[in-house]
């Protein structure tokens, strides 16, 4: 199964899976997912970062690479595919970095694993995290 990390759940993957239930770090950890990490999760916490909205991702977007290898997750590219998609989803959410995932999500036939309630009202996207 192919596996997108919303942004919360790379962070607690790698800094806190305390936080992550079990059936999800079931998904995480089996040996036969593939795990990917969008290019808009660095984005997205850089932004929060400055904002000082996120204080404790400035060392873990320094370690980036490192996290990555760590938990055997590939890099995710942004395609021009997947912009088109994000921009026209049919989805009041207006949070830009969440419609890049669902977009991506969709169009890479990937599971999106996060804890956010509002991918639910995004038909289409198939959601794990229980």
């Amino acid at each position: 199964m192919r596996l997108l990390l919303d942004t919360h759940t790379f962070f607690w993957a790698v800094r806190d899976p305390s936080r992550i239930p079990a059936a999800a770090t079931a998904l995480l950890t089996d040996p036969g997912n593939e795990l990917l990490v969008s290019a808009v999760t660095p984005w997205e916490m850089g932004i929060k970062v400055r904002s000082g909205r996120f204080p404790e991702a400035v060392a873990f977007l320094a370690a980036m690479p490192r996290y990555l290898s760590t938990l055997g997750a590939a890099e995710l590219p942004i395609t021009i595919e997947h912009s088109l998609v994000a921009g026209q989803l049919e989805w009041p959410h207006r949070d830009p970095f969440d419609r890049m995932l669902a977009a991506q999500a969709i169009i890479e036939n990937a599971v999106l694993l996060s804890a956010d309630a509002a991918f639910a009202a995004l038909g289409g996207v198939r959601l794990a995290w229980r």
